[in-house]
């Protein structure tokens, strides 16, 4: 659905097939994407959210595709799963920390580097004190 964030992707610094308004605002930065095409272009929001344009697949560094529901970055799949889609919200906001916009960019970031979404570096703490806690009990 138009409107909806499909994913986010790195437009490249050299990109020259832009078709849109300030072109020059999408060089070289992280991009929420609207719509990906079927030939790996994608339509695009700059960071400001000022303006749209659209690139091909040449033009874009790196990508991944997911949904997105009140800032928590979530796979894909979740988009027609309402129900997996507000347990997995709960999971990230209830995490021990919080989550806030510092911790959302960098989701998008390490999704960006491993092309899908990735988020278990939130929940790498709580691990750790389960693991500390089952071997104290040993």
């Amino acid at each position: 659905m138009m409107g909806d964030t499909a994913g986010y992707c790195d437009i490249k610094k050299d990109a020259t097939t832009g078709i849109g308004t300030e072109i020059n605002t999408f060089l070289g930065q992280t991009v929420r994407v609207m719509e990906f095409a079927r030939d790996g272009g994608a339509l695009v929001l700059n960071p400001q959210a000022t303006a749209m344009a659209m690139f091909d697949k040449q033009d874009i560094a790196r990508r991944f595709e997911c949904c997105e529901k009140s800032d928590v970055i979530m796979p894909a799949g979740l988009k027609d799963d309402p129900i997996g889609a507000i347990a997995y919200m709960l999971k990230v906001t209830s995490r021990k920390g919080g989550y806030n916009n510092l911790l959302k960019m960098m989701v998008i970031q390490t999704s960006l580097h491993k092309g899908k979404v990735s988020d278990d570096f939130l929940f790498q703490k709580e691990r750790e004190e389960q693991a500390r806690k089952a071997q104290e009990a040993k």
